[in-house]
């Protein structure tokens, strides 16, 4: 298997969360109406990608940083998940809102989303160099 794939595909996840996350700001704070709009897409996204990411990290990858001496980091992370799932479950509750509060929980879960993956880029991953993300990649993926 090519780790460094793996590794990079992680990266990249990461990477589209946090793109998505700045659009999403940007967009709820130049329109009310917009960012109401994105409130199906963004549930499916949390659901889906967002979740299945953080659900591998806590399974696969927190276990191992913590193994590495990074319990501090990993609680952090952990905590940054159950808020990104509470602001979430808001979201979907959310539907018969008007539009502004909508627009305002877009908004958070977008802020949530990019603080959590400024995080772990400033860090988490500085704290290993390639060749042990590759080590961590294979240990995972077994």
């Amino acid at each position: 298997m090519d780790y460094d794939k793996v590794l990079s595909e992680l990266f990249s996840e990461e990477d589209a969360a946090r793109a998505m996350a700045r659009h999403l700001m940007n967009v709820a704070n130049r329109s009310t109406e917009e960012a109401a709009a994105e409130r199906q897409s963004l549930i499916a996204f949390l659901h889906g990608p967002m979740e299945r990411h953080m659900e591998y990290e806590e399974r696969c990858l927190f276990p191992k940083l913590e193994d590495r001496g990074l319990l501090p980091e990993v609680q952090v992370a952990r905590k940054h998940h159950e808020a990104i799932r509470e602001k979430r479950t808001e979201l979907e509750g959310s539907g018969a809102d008007p539009t502004r509060e909508v627009a305002e929980l877009v908004f958070e879960v977008a802020r949530l989303m990019l603080h959590h993956t400024n995080f772990e880029g400033d860090y988490i991953y500085p704290e290993l160099d390639n060749d042990d993300w590759r080590e961590l990649m294979e240990e995972t993926m077994h």
